[in-house]
């Protein structure tokens, strides 16, 4: 992917180079200064939810949260100690706001509390919490809508029911495709006579 992006930066370059030379600079000032305007935009935004996210914390509407999601969280990733049960519903949420940025930090702070020690493969329940927080179904995109606004478009919340949509159906089929995936192995393993967790079957294998 980096082998992309820089071949995509400079064949870019080179173009402009032979071109169109004295539009370089024109380019980089004004591409340079859109990206700050955007970047401090969307900080407003992230300071947001990182705050909401922090007061629902601390608060106990997380843990409200994470017990009332358990019967979904366990079907999806098996049985996980509480504290990995409230980072998990506190991705869940944030994604579901559409703020991907805050969603992240909960993200890899359970996925680091699932993994054993010298665990060189990742589980199942970490397959499907980064599946589950790549696809990030979204009821209010609000991000989306901040950089639509941030671009002066003239009815940024059309995103939403397009948002809603796409995110829910992408994430259904990522779901679906770890599931069967992990079905199979576990059938392969069984087999051969070496499955042996019984939780396995409740969120994936070790």
């Amino acid at each position: 992917m980096s082998l992309i992006f820089a071949f995509m930066i400079v064949s870019s370059l080179v173009w402009l180079i032979i071109y169109d030379p004295a539009n370089i600079l024109t380019t980089a000032l004004s591409a340079s200064g859109g990206g700050v305007t955007l970047a401090i935009s969307l900080l407003g935004i992230f300071i947001f939810w990182m705050g909401l996210l922090q007061v629902a914390k601390d608060s106990g509407l997380i843990e409200k949260l994470a017990k009332l999601m358990r019967p979904v969280t366990r079907w999806l990733f098996g049985k996980q100690p509480p504290e990995v049960e409230q980072l998990i519903a506190t991705n869940i949420s944030a994604n579901m706001l559409g703020a991907g940025n805050a969603a992240t930090p909960p993200a890899i702070a359970a996925i680091e509390k699932m993994s054993e020690p010298n665990q060189t493969k990742a589980s199942a329940p970490m397959v499907m919490l980064f599946v589950v927080s790549a696809t990030s179904m979204q009821l209010l995109p609000t991000t989306v809508i901040g950089i639509l606004a941030a671009n002066g478009a003239e009815n940024p919340t059309f995103i939403i029911l397009p948002t809603l949509i796409v995110s829910t159906v992408t994430t259904l089929i990522g779901v679906l495709l770890v599931k069967i995936a992990y079905s199979r192995k576990r059938k392969k393993k069984a087999c051969r006579g070496d499955y042996q967790s019984p939780v396995e079957s409740a969120g994936g294998e070790t």
